[in-house]
């Protein structure tokens, strides 16, 4: 090969190889953006099914209280009732329907009891507390990684056009100041997942 021609190549390559180098970079950030973007679609989608969640879970617990009331209610007037009968000088009368309202007094009583823990059932309000208690820190817990996934994409794509800028200022502190905020963005990003620290 002509000495001319070979110093002509080395020198191309020479100028060439910055930019594979900042290439191959954009291309690491991007691939860390679309992990990031990734575990920020997940996020969202688990606060949205979670938040309607404990809406129906909170529905069904208020439910739960309403019977409770309203069954409370029908046993203070049944044992009005029941007083009102034990004075009644109508001794069949009032031994049937002693009987009748006693029993319907005592089986309303008694849902009321299940309504609030029954452990043959897991709807009932204690067990709705503890399932709204749970799903509303794995609601929490998605949010705040969604708001590390949400920061780590914008610090990303800023360090994407730094980099790509570097290529055409030929800079190098565009090109280190991108590098240093992907590093930034991939940290962020790994804690989205891990949620490794908090603020």
């Amino acid at each position: 090969m002509n000495p001319e021609k070979a110093a002509d190549t080395v020198e191309k390559e020479a100028e060439f190889q910055p930019h594979v180098k900042k290439a191959i970079t954009i291309s690491i950030l991007a691939m860390v953006l679309a992990f990031t973007t990734l575990g920020s679609s997940k996020t969202t989608k688990l606060v949205s099914v979670g938040n309607i969640q404990i809406s129906n879970t909170n529905t069904l617990y208020e439910f739960r209280i309403l019977r409770q009331l309203v069954m409370g209610a029908s046993v203070d007037i049944l044992g009005g009732e029941l007083n009102s009968l034990e004075i009644s000088q109508d001794k069949l009368l009032k031994s049937k329907r002693l009987k009748t309202v006693q029993e319907t007094i005592d089986r309303y009583q008694q849902e009321i009891a299940n309504l609030e823990s029954d452990s043959r059932r897991d709807d009932d309000k204690q067990d709705l507390q503890l399932q709204l208690n749970e799903l509303k820190t794995q609601v929490q817990v998605a949010k705040n990684k969604n708001e590390w996934f949400e920061n780590a994409e914008v610090i990303l794509q800023i360090a994407i056009v730094l980099v790509s800028a570097s290529i055409v200022a030929a800079g190098t502190v565009l090109f280190w100041s991108g590098i240093t905020l992907g590093v930034i963005g991939f940290l962020i990003t790994l804690n989205g997942f891990f949620l490794l620290f908090t603020w």
